[in-house]
Order: structure tokens, then sequence, then C-alpha cells
């Protein structure tokens, strides 16, 4: 082997081990947000309707001033809890997206090796997960148009 094409092999390699990185830890990403996006949305909420409570008060007493600014920071957070429930939606559909990918590939795996039910089990597996993916996907598409 020449001095390049050991080069070249080195880069490549580098590469693709940096490539695999970077989607473990998109994926890693993808399900922490799919996991507290409803605790996010849920504090929002909480801290929306605090801040409404206090805005009213406060414009009863005289204090217009500070019931502006509570009001801002009511419809703030109202608007944080609804970006924080779209999000997590579409971060479920992306892990539900993976899940299929990841058992169609094994379904392709165990077909390879001749190994039929488990390839027909595998892909009944992957059909499901697509299908909440796509479903999830539908959810997302209609709470994105409600923001607008």
């Amino acid at each position: 082997m020449s001095f390049f094409s050991r080069l070249g092999s080195k880069i490549t390699h580098a590469a693709n081990s940096i490539g695999k990185k970077a989607a473990g830890i998109a994926k890693k990403g993808v399900k922490v947000v799919a996991e507290n996006a409803s605790r996010v949305a849920t504090v929002a909420n909480s801290v929306s309707k605090v801040s409404g409570a206090l805005a009213t008060g406060a414009a009863m007493v005289g204090l217009e001033p500070v019931a502006a600014g509570l009001a801002a920071v009511s419809a703030s957070a109202k608007g944080v809890s609804k970006v924080a429930d779209v999000a997590g939606v579409a971060a479920r559909g992306m892990v539900n997206a993976s899940d299929a990918v990841t058992h169609g590939g094994q379904a392709i795996d165990k077909l390879r090796r001749g190994n039929i039910s488990g390839a027909i089990q595998s892909g009944v597996v992957a059909a499901k997960f697509g299908s909440a993916a796509v479903g999830r996907a539908g959810t997302t598409r209609k709470e994105i148009q409600r923001l607008k």
C-alpha cells in the first residue's frame, strides 16, 4: 500500500467513526426531548396560569404596568407550552421512525441469514413503529398548522 492509500483509508475510517458518534448523540438527544417535552409544557402552563391570575390581581389594585408585564409573561409561557407540546410529539415520532428503520434492518439481516420467521416478526414490529411514526407526523402537522 502506498502512503496516499493508507492516508485515505485512515481519513475514511475517522470520518465514518465521527459520523456514527454524531448519529448516536442525535438519537439520544431526540429521546431526551421526547421524554421531557411534556414536563416543560406542564411547567409553562402552570406559569401561565399563575402569572395570569397575578396580572388580574395587579390590575384590580391599580398597578396597570405590573399587570401588563405579568400578562406578557402569561402569554409567553402559553406559547412555550404549545411549542413544547409540538416538539414532544415530533420527537416521539422521530423515535418511532428510528425504531422502524432499526427493526427493518434487523428483518433484512434475518432474511439474509435464512431466518424467515424472525424476519417476518421484525418486519411486523417495523411496520407498527412506522405506522406510529406516520400518525405522529400527521398530529405534528396539525399542531403546527394550529400554531400559525
